[in-house]
């Protein structure tokens, strides 16, 4: 009967322990899935912003009609997809499309008196609107041609087709795909002011991306000045995340400091102010942004390589990819900083 009883007891022992180990390992199990369902999902964001040069929409004042951008326009029936069509696809891919708009829309008949004055047709807005182009920067030589009332009317139209604008004492925040992307532009900047400094950082407290677009440098020089390259230091130190250069009419490097890129010029993209340029080399620098619960964590870029014109004859204001030994030669232009 002891021995029964010894029995019992050793086997409830062991059936305790064992429940008991059982209830331990589902415990650890249980604290191992709730710790999987407790850790937060990393939320992937991806945007691309895509940069062209100087579109000048339109003639400059005592220019021949025959072989401008006016006449142009009439041979193509007024079609506003012309122009752009060639790169519209690449513009529709992408997040973001941004400009330097180079001369006013306006009919305002008071004008500088200079050299060469532009002035586009109010309605030429469309060829921007129909090229997928949301964003320009105004900050450049030709944008007050028509003073103040070109530069109004300017901004009207652009305003009513819903394309954004930047450019002197004006900034532009953009939401793109939740991501704020913010823009400055400034014309002939010698230096770094105090009040530069602190429009990129009161930017850059609102947004996750800081651009400046500079309309900089001297015309068809193909490398840029010391003075440029210090200046966009400078502004990436002040917490600038990308700077795009226009300005020369020609193409420039493209160089990295701190991890950020900096395009000293775009060169022409749809240029009426030349009727055939010799050097008609352009590109579509597109810069990527990566990010991970709202934090930037890689940046990659990309040259497409074009012409400003579909024939090498003339400019027939039709920018276009190029590839083979086009290309090859319009991107050594911008792999080296001379």
């Amino acid at each position: 009967m002891k021995k029964r009883v010894q029995y019992f007891l050793a086997l409830t022992t062991i059936l305790m322990m064992t429940a008991c180990q059982s209830q331990q390992q589902t415990s650890q199990v249980d604290e191992e899935k709730q710790v999987e369902i407790q850790e937060p999902e990393v939320k992937k964001t991806e945007i691309t912003l895509s940069f062209v040069g100087d579109i000048t929409l339109g003639n400059y004042i005592g220019q021949g009609y025959e072989g401008s951008f006016d006449q142009e326009y009439e041979k193509q029936n007024q079609d506003s997809a012309y122009y752009l069509k060639n790169v519209k696809d690449v513009f529709e891919k992408d997040d973001l499309t941004i400009a330097n708009l180079e001369g006013p829309l306006t009919t305002s008949p008071d004008y500088a008196e200079k050299t060469f004055v532009f002035q586009g047709k109010p309605e030429y807005v469309d060829i921007l609107a129909e090229g997928d182009i949301e964003a320009v920067t105004l900050a450049n030589n030709h944008s007050k041609d028509h003073f103040e009332q070109g530069m109004t009317d300017t901004k009207a139209i652009l305003d009513e087709k819903g394309i954004r604008h930047f450019g002197y004492d004006e900034s532009c925040m953009i939401d793109v795909k939740g991501i704020q992307v913010g823009f400055l532009g400034y014309a002939f900047p010698y230096e770094l002011t105090a009040e530069m400094k602190k429009a990129i950082s009161d930017l850059k407290a609102q947004c996750d991306i800081v651009v400046v677009y500079y309309h900089w440098g001297i015309e068809r020089d193909k490398a840029p000045m010391e003075s440029q390259r210090s200046l966009a230091k400078q502004t990436i130190d002040a917490g600038a995340d990308l700077i795009i250069g226009s300005h020369p009419h020609v193409l420039q490097g493209i160089e990295t400091y701190k991890g950020k890129k900096i395009v000293y010029s775009l060169g022409n993209f749809c240029f009426g102010g030349n009727k055939n340029p010799s050097d008609k080399d352009t590109i579509i620098y597109q810069h990527t942004f990566s990010f991970e619960n709202n934090e930037l964590v890689q940046e990659e870029h990309e040259v497409i390589p074009c012409m400003i014109s579909s024939v090498s004859s003339r400019n027939n204001y039709q920018p276009t990819i190029v590839e083979g030994e086009d290309a090859s030669r319009v991107l050594e232009k911008v792999n080296e900083i001379k």
